[in-house]
């Protein structure tokens, strides 16, 4: 199995695992708030509801941004194999690797150290579209592309 198609796989199940922690983390917040609600009366015990109503949305949020992030990665082939890079890339330019799918920073596996950018990321906007020994000035540093799947 190819590196990039494993890491297509280990990304999606991270972002599952993320998903599922985040909602029985918002499921039991939701559950104490709600516990003690009752019986208790008073102005602290109205902060302490609305705390943890913000610590709530906060937490949806990050269940939202895992579930768009979750989704574009689903959206991708790891098996097509491109001529330049784009987004599903994945390449490797001054001896780095990365892959353009998701912004989940540097991920290890299987010896590799892979970086996940997003779409976005002003290093891949430089590089998108350029081919395989192709060179592009960015921050003051020249990236060659050597190697791209």
């Amino acid at each position: 199995m190819l590196l990039k198609t494993r890491l297509h796989e280990h990304l999606f199940q991270l972002l599952e695992k993320r998903i599922s922690l985040l909602t029985a983390q918002r499921t039991q917040m939701s559950h104490d708030s709600t516990e003690s609600g009752k019986g208790s009366a008073g102005d602290k015990h109205e902060v302490g509801i609305a705390m943890a109503q913000l610590e709530i949305e906060k937490i949806d949020q990050q269940i939202s941004l895992a579930q768009q992030q979750l989704s574009a990665l689903k959206r991708l082939d790891p098996n097509q194999v491109h001529e330049q890079v784009q987004s599903g890339s994945l390449f490797q330019a001054n001896g780095q690797v990365f892959y353009c799918a998701v912004p989940l920073g540097q991920i290890e596996l299987d010896g590799s150290t892979v970086f996940c950018l997003s779409p976005e990321a002003p290093v891949f906007l430089a590089l998108k579209g350029k081919n395989i020994g192709d060179a592009i000035l960015f921050n003051s540093k020249t990236w060659t592309i050597e190697q791209l799947a």
